[in-house]
C-alpha cells in the first residue's frame, strides 16, 4: 500500500470515526434524558456532547482499526460498533435504568470491535493451542 493511500485510509477512518461519535453524543444525549427523566437538552448541550464524542471517537477509530481491524471493511469498522453501541443504549432506556446507560453503549461498542475481529480473523495470525487439540 502507498504512502498516499495509506494517508487517505486514516484521513477516512479519523473524519468516519468522529461522524460517528458526533452522532453517537447527539442520540446518547436524548437517551440519557429519556432515562434521567430530565428536562430536554439544550442546543448548545448536543454540541458539547457531539463534539466531545466526535473528538474521541476521531482519535479512536484509527487506533483500533489499525490496530485490531486491519481486514475489516472501513465503512464496517465505523457503523457496526456505532450500532451495538446505540442498541445497548436504547436497551438501558426500554429497561430504565440511568447506570445502564453508562454501561451497556460501551460494552456494544466493545461488542462490535469483538465481534468484526472473529469475522475477519488475520489469515498470518498463527493458531492458538485450542486450535490445534
Amino acid at each position: 500500500m502507498g504512502r498516499s493511500t495509506s494517508r487517505w485510509l486514516k484521513v477516512g477512518l479519523t473524519v468516519g470515526g468522529a461522524v460517528a461519535g458526533a452522532a453517537f453524543g447527539v442520540v446518547l444525549t436524548r437517551l440519557g434524558k429519556i432515562v434521567a427523566d430530565a428536562p430536554p437538552a439544550s442546543v448548545a448541550n448536543y454540541v458539547w456532547n457531539a463534539t466531545i464524542f466526535g473528538v474521541l471517537a476521531g482519535i479512536a477509530s484509527p487506533v483500533v482499526s489499525w490496530s485490531l481491524l486491519r481486514r475489516v471493511p472501513l465503512w464496517r469498522t465505523v457503523v457496526e460498533p456505532l450500532a451495538y453501541a446505540l442498541a445497548g443504549g436504547t436497551a438501558a432506556v426500554v429497561i430504565g435504568a440511568p447506570l445502564l446507560l453508562l454501561l451497556l453503549p460501551p460494552a456494544g461498542l466493545v461488542l462490535g470491535f469483538f465481534r468484526l475481529q472473529r469475522r475477519y480473523p488475520d489469515p498470518h495470525a498463527l493458531p492458538s493451542k485450542q486450535t490445534l487439540i
